[in-house]
């Protein structure tokens, strides 16, 4: 639109009209407080998007960080396999549901939301989509129940984050009795770490940038950019000012677009690259754990060991006791 103005003002101005007063232009001294404004304006709005990706982006950290100690701890301290195994695949699965909770898409890009009329609903595709990914984590019977009450709390429209969550809550609460009550208040506080950053992000999801600022920004970029061949023909003349106003039209809405862009941040960020390397962690600690051997079992010739690590787990917890009893009493 803007270089159609400008050649067409060109050529007006060089070809039709025959005295400078028929001459079409603005002086470039008054455009050049509306130029300010402009920037101004493009300039606060792309500092606004930014800074909600940035918010979503440590928020991204913070649930990664979370899930990485949660992990540990898991393997650290809960004793029982079962109970064990339930919550390794629920810190899996977590970032799977939190990706399709936050984008519509669940990162798949790909997937048209109106496809031919013979093929399956864009929810059901999304959702079949959903299912496969999970079904990566829960590859055998074990803990099918969770997968079960995943699934259908996602087709249901419900809250799946907060229903993984529950799940973790409940298999902590189950683990009262096996694993110290010290150790219980840990896992909770990592999970309370979690739901928080949950909350947050559910925030930036449903709270965006007034529709109406987006709609003025808009209609004034819109006037400002036909515009601007009028202010630079009397400085650039008939050549110029179709470049000019062409390049500096498309500098100052690219920064607008890229508000835009910017202003949905669960849309922008790699999510899917965050959710696999959530995945990757949470498998490297259960492959790689490995509990410190006692040097009393080392010198009897003794290995790692379930025994062993048990007997280790009982050992340093008996150690923390003791240690709380002593700072009691001191």
């Amino acid at each position: 639109m803007t270089a159609a103005i400008a050649i067409g003002l060109a050529y007006y101005n060089e070809m039709v009209a025959t005295a400078p007063a028929e001459i079409l232009s603005i002086s470039p001294t008054a455009f050049g407080g509306a130029t300010t404004a402009i920037g101004i304006l493009a300039g606060f709005r792309l500092t606004g998007s930014y800074g909600r990706f940035e918010e979503c982006r440590i928020f991204w950290g913070d649930t990664n960080n979370a899930i990485r100690d949660l992990a540990r701890q898991t393997m650290m301290w809960m004793r029982n396999a079962d109970q064990q195994a339930r919550m390794l695949k629920l810190l899996k699965a977590y970032p799977v549901v939190l990706n399709f909770h936050l984008n519509c898409k669940g990162g798949h890009h790909n997937i048209p939301r109106f496809g031919k009329t013979d093929e399956p609903s864009f929810e059901d595709r999304v959702h079949a989509e959903y299912l496969a990914e999970l079904r990566d984590i829960y590859t055998d019977d074990a803990d099918i129940d969770d997968y079960h009450r995943m699934a259908k709390v996602k087709y249901n429209g419900g809250n799946a984050p907060l229903e993984v969550l529950t799940l973790m809550g409940e298999t902590i609460a189950t683990s009262v009795g096996t694993v110290d009550a010290i150790y219980v208040r840990e896992f909770d506080e990592q999970l309370q770490r979690l739901c928080a950053v949950f909350g947050a992000s559910e925030r930036v999801l449903r709270t965006s940038l007034p529709t109406s600022f987006t709609r003025h920004t808009s209609r004034l970029m819109f006037f400002w950019s036909n515009a601007l061949p009028f202010a630079y023909y009397t400085t650039t003349g008939p050549i110029g000012t179709v470049f000019a106003s062409i390049f500096t039209s498309w500098a100052v809405q690219s920064i607008e677009d890229i508000g835009v862009q910017l202003e949905e941040p669960f849309f922008v960020l790699p999510m899917r690259q965050y959710s696999d390397g959530i995945f990757d962690a949470v498998n490297q600690i259960e492959e790689n754990y490995l509990a410190y051997v006692l040097p009393s079992i080392a010198a009897t010739g003794g290995e790692a060991t379930k025994e062993n690590q048990l007997r280790l787990i009982e050992e340093n917890q008996r150690l923390v006791r003791e240690n709380k009893r002593l700072m009691k009493t001191g």
